[in-house]
């Protein structure tokens, strides 16, 4: 039984390849984070070992679905990203030595199921040396292997990568189909199911963790007090601000970046009250800042704001100075005066 939440037509795809014995060697799972690509991964992983007919997988229940379910199937790995010095701070990738690793598991048989399953996560963290170690298994597989790639952004893969993976791309998911998750699987309250997959933006990894752990939900609060707060601040504060983001940009790249996202959100949130639709906020947490401040911003004022964020993680994304584009952001938003 597939767990993955919504994704119809990637789990229709899977499971016609699976029953046909026509899976590809190689899948790359292309979508926003936290939309469950690790769950459909996993799930595919399952399917291919597990041992009930094939229209029937994954079944989710026997030795080898529930092995790996819980992490302790020999033949399932995950690669994950490793913390590794480098002269602007810590960097996150996937190293050369990990992928040497999957070249010398790939060439053992299955030691369990009927298939080794590599999972990468966060493909596009790939060190040079290691796409091209990953590269030289993809040219030329082993039998009974199976390599799932994840990303959120496929453009920093390399190309011949690419061209040797079948593609797959999850998009966000309605808000209906998460509240109805939220509700079904952890029994959410209908008006809290509706509020977090307003929050979640689509993403079902996001509103599960939040709905199971209240931390989340009190962290992204604060972090929009955060940016609302950064309206009141003089350039001092702001430039603070800037810093510590650019700290965390050269730590953990992917969060940093959804920070940026989710002050884009809160702008257009501010949009949204000036035009008077209150009932369409999404980032309900911080409903009176943001009527605070739809007070005395003007639109104008709000649709520069949301153009310099989003372009200041497109500067980020292709690698500019984040710092400098951070500061030039900071000095572009509006301030209020007593």
């Amino acid at each position: 039984m597939w767990k993955v939440v919504g994704h119809e037509e990637a789990v229709a795809l899977l499971s016609k390849s699976m029953e046909k014995d026509m899976l590809s060697h190689a899948y790359l799972f292309v979508g926003p984070p936290q939309v469950g690509k690790t769950t459909l991964a996993m799930n595919l992983a399952q399917g291919v070992n597990c041992l009930e007919s094939p229209s029937d997988r994954p079944c989710g229940e026997c030795t080898q679905c529930r092995r790996i379910a819980l992490g302790q199937h020999p033949d399932v790995q995950v690669i994950d990203l490793v913390a590794n010095a480098s002269g602007t701070g810590i960097r996150r990738e996937i190293g050369i030595d990990q992928v040497r690793e999957v070249q010398h598991a790939a060439t053992l048989k299955p030691y369990d199921g009927k298939y080794r399953v590599f999972i990468f996560q966060d493909a596009s963290s790939l060190s040079s040396e290691a796409s091209n170690a990953l590269l030289k298994l993809l040219e030329e597989p082993p039998e009974s292997v199976l390599f799932i790639l994840l990303t959120s952004d496929a453009e920093s893969i390399l190309p011949t990568i690419l061209s040797r993976c079948q593609w797959i791309g999850l998009n966000h998911l309605p808000l209906s189909s998460i509240a109805n998750e939220l509700q079904q699987a952890l029994g959410t309250p209908p008006q809290e199911a509706i509020d977090l997959a307003r929050l979640s933006k689509g993403r079902i990894g996001w509103a599960l963790e939040a709905a199971r752990d209240p931390k989340i939900l009190e962290d992204y609060a604060a972090e929009l007090e955060r940016m609302a707060s950064l309206l009141d601040e003089n350039l001092e504060d702001r430039f603070a601000y800037a810093e510590e983001m650019a700290t965390l940009y050269a730590r953990n790249r992917e969060k940093a970046i959804g920070q940026m996202k989710m002050a884009v959100s809160w702008w257009r949130d501010l949009l949204v009250l000036k035009k008077g639709e209150g009932e369409f906020v999404s980032n309900t947490p911080a409903i009176e800042a943001l009527q605070r401040h739809a007070r005395w911003v003007s639109s104008r004022q709000v649709v520069e704001a949301i153009k310099m964020t989003r372009d200041t993680i497109g500067y980020m994304e292709a690698n500019v100075n984040p710092r400098l584009a951070l500061d030039v952001l900071m000095l572009s938003l509006p301030r209020r005066r007593e």
